[in-house]
């Protein structure tokens, strides 16, 4: 899990160097080279005596844990569709969007608030006419701009980080990890769900088969519920003057992908309703280009906060409609406490969690160490994403029996539910970085090809205006400009050796790319331009992105019960013994990685193909860009000095190991990147397993029931994340993730008529 320096989840950087906050990144990758770089400070560590403990005296029908996207959406639909039940929702962070209280809140952090727009942006309008309040509070979080900085600040790692998860970042906060990364929107053509077997076994019922139906008829309403609650929200010009900005890369890739026969999806600019329908796949076709949609509204982040807005008002309070409904914040989920028989009994929580931040207002009290019950028959929902709900399993005795003391060392009772399902086939999308120089005459923006530093706030101090007063201008741009699939041409590969010749060959969509207006890693100062030849005026990053990764991976917790490494790409070293193998029935996942290399290898050299022969566009990270002659591949050999055209050199490529890759110094991945989607930590399953076979006498434990969201083997212990997907969406999961909520919440707390 490497971190690219275009990643929103670079916090575990953050102890390298005390002036992270020059980076600007878009999106989310983790290198697993920090993995331990903060310490070794545990949940189990920090629970020491200090803490408190206390049982609360109410009994709960539902306890909702972690309020992220998915937690939103189950938070919002029970408490709706319950007012007379008893609802608790619990989440590690607090409020970290204007809209829900993280402007006002006591809590509420100064130093994350968006200060230059009340500070310089204030200015900066001076007194011309706006839409909107340029003293209006905002945060960090707000900004399309510029949230992506936030993982990045000092702040980050002890107040938005979850601190058990420094091997990969996982965001604390309403709104959960969707909040600190670009969050794009995008559905899945229909293919994607109809043309799999495991997919059709979950969703349709051998009744809906014989009438016709498929997987994606049973979730379009799901789907078109989300678009609902978003209405007006999804966009592909979030600017509320409605240009899309830095479209300057958008105009200068054009003419070479439809060289290279890509197709241009219109994005609508102007046109909201048509925007929102940008993000349905289904009709876009397998080579194609386009501007990616997003979730914005009146120029503000959105997403979660949509549903959470439902329940909770502006000072983050619960509105008074929702009487039955108690949300705690700054409140880690320790473990669920389960019977001898497997039934859901409650939860034990830390208040005040040290990983949650409180803003320095006042000092936080100390540790309460508490325990919430569910009544008979009550749910508890683990929705606190894919690998953290994961480990809150194997902390409640919940897992893989044959391999406990190889995913969980520290156990020392055997799990109380066995369910072989539960951590072992991880599933997530894994990228390579490319970085290109423009060397033309730049325009201003709207059409700049780069963005430049945007915390440079004398030199961006009339775009500060422009979002401050109107909500417009390139701060009111997310980071990807171009959003491009294609499916990947694998007679490439076909003078590599044997291992790397084969990989997804169905004719079907396998690589995105996506395009950001700024170059990799730091921006250097203006007067040393050449301490980061990768970033700077007219750079740009490609991140070239498998869709439909087969490799997967064990989720794995360390002595101290903190998560390691998950290794879900090129894991060609050690991946899981013969021994493990059979135990869990899984294929050869080092065999799938080999798949996946051959896929990421035709892809780049694809990429790199499309604009070798520009006069004004120059590689400047990538096999043979001039710069990375301290980056050796070899005893003699350097990426600098490799050939982009030759197949052989772009396998060496994205094969490297970067751990040498230092700029500024700064640490700087630039391949074997995970995109921090993790899938299928607790696949939903009935007759086949996530590889396609039959189950036979395995399916009683083997992972959730599509009937109830139950893990099987217990009773009233529901998961509704990201993990309960059988494989990784093959698009910007975001989309998906919400629709399967919605579908999850019937499932659950079936709609009244």
């Amino acid at each position: 899990m490497r971190l690219n320096s275009a990643g929103a989840y670079l916090a575990l950087v953050l102890v390298v160097s005390p002036s992270v906050d020059a980076f600007t990144f878009p999106h989310a990758f983790v290198p697993h080279k920090y993995q331990y770089r903060q310490g070794t400070r545990s949940s189990s560590v920090f629970l020491g005596a200090s803490a408190s403990k206390s049982v609360d005296k109410e009994e709960y029908d539902f306890i909702v844990c972690g309020i992220g996207y998915a937690g939103a959406i189950m938070t919002a639909e029970l408490a709706e569709r319950n007012p007379d039940k008893k609802i608790l929702a619990i989440e590690y962070g607090g409020h970290v969007q204007s809209k829900t209280g993280g402007s006002t809140m006591d809590d509420s952090d100064i130093g994350f608030q968006a200060d230059m727009f009340q500070n310089e942006g204030i200015k900066a309008a001076g007194d011309e006419e706006s839409k909107y309040d340029p003293k209006s509070p905002l945060t960090m979080t707000d900004v399309p701009g510029n949230y992506n900085n936030v993982a990045f600040r000092p702040l980050a790692k002890d107040g938005y980080q979850i601190p058990e998860f420094e091997a990969c970042f996982q965001g604390a906060g309403l709104g959960g990890n969707g909040v600190y990364n670009g969050a794009l929107f995008q559905e899945p053509a229909n293919w994607w769900w109809d043309d799999d077997s495991t997919h059709t076994d979950i969703f349709v019922t051998p009744e809906q088969q014989e009438q016709g139906l498929k997987v994606s008829d049973i979730l379009k309403p799901y789907y078109d519920r989300v678009q609902e609650v978003l209405k007006d929200a999804i966009k592909t010009t979030p600017s509320m003057d409605g240009i899309h900005y830095t479209h300057g890369l958008y105009d200068l890739v054009k003419p070479h992908l439809e060289r290279a026969n890509f197709n241009e999806i219109p994005y609508y600019p102007g046109n909201p309703e048509k925007q929102a329908g940008n993000a349905k796949l289904e009709n876009a076709g397998n080579r194609f280009y386009t501007v990616p949609t997003v979730n914005a509204k009146e120029g503000l982040r959105t997403g979660a906060s949509a549903w959470i807005e439902k329940f909770m008002d502006g000072d983050g309070k619960v509105r008074q409609e929702f009487d039955n409904l108690k949300v705690l914040t700054h409140t880690e989920v320790l473990k669920v406490n389960l019977g001898d028989d497997g039934e859901v009994k409650g939860v034990e929580v830390m208040e005040n969690a040290k990983g949650s931040k409180r803003g320095g207002l006042k000092k936080p009290p100390g540790p309460i160490k508490t325990i919430f019950n569910v009544k008979k028959g009550g749910r508890v929902i683990l929705s606190c994403n894919a690998l953290p709900t994961n480990r809150i399993l194997y902390k409640s005795g919940v897992g893989p029996e044959a391999v406990r003391t190889t995913v969980m060392p520290s156990s020392v009772d055997h799990f109380k539910v066995d369910n072989e399902a539960i951590g072992t086939t991880i599933n997530e999308h894994v990228t390579t970085s490319l970085g290109f120089k423009f060397t033309g005459e730049d325009k201003p923006q709207p059409n700049k090809v780069h963005f430049g530093d945007s915390k440079d706030w004398v030199g961006q101090s009339e775009h500060l205006a422009s979002y401050a007063r109107d909500r417009s201008g390139p701060y009111a741009q997310f980071g990807p400009v171009v959003a491009s699939h294609f499916v990947a041409d694998l007679s490439r590969c076909k003078n590599l050796t044997t291992d790397y010749r084969q990989g997804l060959e169905d004719g079907k969509v396998t690589t995105e790319l996506f395009y950001n207006p700024f170059g990799a890693g730091p921006y250097p100062p203006c007067n040393k331009p050449s301490l980061n030849p990768y970033n700077g005026e007219g750079t740009y990053t490609v991140y070239v992105m498998l869709l439909r990764p087969e490799s997967r991976a064990l989720f794995k917790l360390d002595k101290d019960d903190k998560p390691t490494y998950t290794t879900c790409y090129m894991n060609v070293g050690p991946g899981p013994s013969d021994t493990i193998r059979e135990a869990l029935h899984l294929p050869d996942y080092n065999e799938a990685a080999k798949r996946d290399i051959a896929t990421m290898t035709a892809s780049v050299h694809e990429v790199l193909e499309i604009t070798h022969n520009a006069d004004d566009i120059k590689t400047n990270l990538g096999p043979g860009d001039g710069n990375s002659k301290h980056l050796f591949i070899n005893a003699t050999t350097t990426i600098a000095e490799l050939d982009e055209t030759k197949i052989e050199d772009v396998l060496k490529y994205v094969t490297f190991f970067d751990d040498q890759s230092y700029v500024n110094g700064e640490y700087l991945a630039i391949t074997h990147m995970e995109e921090n989607h993790y899938h299928s930590a607790v696949p939903l399953a009935r007759n086949l397993d996530v590889f396609g076979k039959q189950l036979g006498d395995r399916k009683d434990k083997y992972g959730l029931d599509p009937d109830t969201c139950e893990v099987k083997g217990t009773k009233g212990l529901c998961v509704v994340d990201a993990g309960m997907f059988p494989k990784v969406v093959y698009c910007h999961p975001i989309g998906s993730v919400m629709a399967l909520a919605e579908w999850a919440a019937d499932k659950i707390s079936p709609p009244k008529e």
